[in-house]
């Protein structure tokens, strides 16, 4: 237990928020830790209890991590903020940054059927940067036991990373995902509004 909540301390450092135990109050925010299985998850929510960002982490094969996020984050002072979905392999190998189009990368699931996509690639991380192909992916991923993820390089060298997790903690962590995404953004991930 002390190293699962050390574990979640520095992931919570990476949302921006600080634990103890499991919930922490800072500057007028808080979050608060859960586990599903081997998936770690944080919400992030301000002083009134609304929820600010959510993220999900799964250690994978070989230092990698698959990440999803849900926050909303304000460009500038004067505008709005704008809604971040993402779904991200994070690995210890430089891959270098894509264009703007992003490179194509190809992911299955349970040794199913290839699917490709084009995924933004900066220094050692791949994402998927369209809210609707994120929303896709996590619902494939719910119904999942493996993942394996083909990210390349600079150079378009490929090495795949696997993830392995429990079907049901899966589908668990899904659902409270979408539901805290669509609390975040006051859309369901589709873009509808609820």
């Amino acid at each position: 237990m002390v190293r699962r909540v050390s574990l979640i301390v520095r992931f919570a450092a990476m949302a921006g928020v600080a634990l103890a135990g499991c919930a922490v109050s800072m500057t007028g925010t808080h979050a608060a830790a859960a586990w599903f299985g081997a998936w770690d998850y944080v919400l992030r929510q301000d002083a009134e209890g609304a929820p600010q960002a959510a993220l999900a982490r799964l250690r994978g094969e070989a230092g990698s991590t698959l990440w999803l996020s849900c926050s909303r984050q304000a460009m500038e002072d004067e505008k709005p903020s704008q809604a971040v979905v993402t779904a991200a392999v994070v690995q210890k190998q430089f891959l270098g940054r894509s264009d703007p189009r992003g490179r194509s990368t190809i992911y299955w699931f349970d040794g199913g059927s290839p699917e490709v996509g084009h995924w933004i690639y900066r220094d050692r991380s791949g994402q998927i940067p369209d809210p609707q192909e994120v929303k896709a992916f996590i619902d494939r991923l719910a119904q999942a036991q493996s993942l394996v993820v083909e990210l390349s390089n600079y150079r378009y060298e490929t090495k795949a990373f696997t993830f392995r997790f429990d079907k049901d903690d899966t589908r668990n962590l899904a659902d409270r995902f979408r539901k805290d995404c669509r609390a975040i953004l006051g859309q369901d991930l589709s873009g509808a509004q609820s």
